[in-house]
């Protein structure tokens, strides 16, 4: 068996610009995707909006029942 060396160069070379251009590739998307993400994912919402997180009351402070909270949801389509 004839092993060619310059064939196994063109394979090795071959192999190293796709890691190279894959690694590149990576870090752009990771880099797109954080200029397009928000700053704060965290922030309190501003105008009207409602906290999803607060399911034990109501915007008013008060208690909110199973089957109240499911009508709302239901009603809203939300």
């Amino acid at each position: 068996m004839i092993v060619s060396l310059r064939k196994w160069m063109e394979r090795i070379k071959f192999i190293l610009i796709f890691l190279i251009l894959t690694l590149f590739l990576y870090h752009f998307a990771g880099a797109v995707t954080a200029w397009l993400g928000p700053t704060d994912r965290y922030r309190e919402p501003l105008g009207r909006s409602v906290k999803v997180f607060n399911t034990s009351s109501d915007y008013n402070g008060e208690q909110v029942s199973l089957s109240d909270r499911l009508r709302f949801f239901y009603w809203y389509g939300e």
